[in-house]
């Protein structure tokens, strides 16, 4: 009994931890190639599987696209939190300064699913866009930006973010580097000027 117990253990965490290589392989596709680019066969061999398995952790495509949209707003925020150490007062700021970043804007695989995904998941069908917006509603960085209020500071993430996201759209269109830093840096400055 205490064998199979272990072996059942072992095969519950072995393929919660695949699906989870999938996910974080199927968010970086998707935020490099789009949405409708990545394939499940293509997925699936990035995460070194075969499609035969994909039916195993996801019941549809859509499934997977909201998990992997998910999973890209939670990379995107692992990657701000170097914020924790700069002042609470002014770790919106920091935040327009790493949004609006060459790095960020040219690396949209490991970026802001916003600025590389928006018009996409916005003809997605309803139920990803549901849980994406979920997710937009419960963003951490609304606690960082300013205002006197929640409700100010839930207004200003929202012109916040939507300026960035914006911003960095425009910027990947521009073929010549000084004409994307130069869209980045208009928007950095001006929001960091009027908040």
């Amino acid at each position: 009994m205490h064998i199979i117990q272990c072996d059942m253990r072992y095969e519950l965490e072995h393929k919660r931890r695949t699906r989870e290589r999938i996910v974080r392989n199927a968010a970086r596709k998707l935020r490099a190639e789009g949405l409708s680019s990545p394939g499940i066969a293509s997925v699936m061999k990035a995460s070194g599987l075969t499609v035969g398995g994909f039916y195993k952790h996801f019941r549809s495509k859509d499934e997977l696209l909201a998990d992997a949209i998910a999973q890209a707003f939670s990379d995107s925020e692992k990657l701000y939190s170097s914020v924790q150490a700069v002042p609470r007062e002014d770790r919106w700021k920091e935040l327009v300064r790493l949004y609006l970043s060459s790095e960020h804007c040219d690396d949209p695989d490991t970026g802001c699913p916003v600025a590389a995904l928006a018009p996409e998941i916005a003809r997605a069908k309803l139920t990803v866009r549901k849980r994406v917006s979920g997710v937009i509603k419960e963003h951490r960085w609304v606690e960082f930006m300013p205002g006197a209020s929640a409700a100010e500071r839930e207004r200003n993430f929202l012109i916040i973010l939507s300026a960035m996201a914006g911003a960095v759209s425009v910027a990947r269109i521009l073929t010549e580097p000084a004409d994307r830093r130069k869209v980045l840096a208009t928007m950095r400055d001006h929001l960091l000027h009027s908040f």
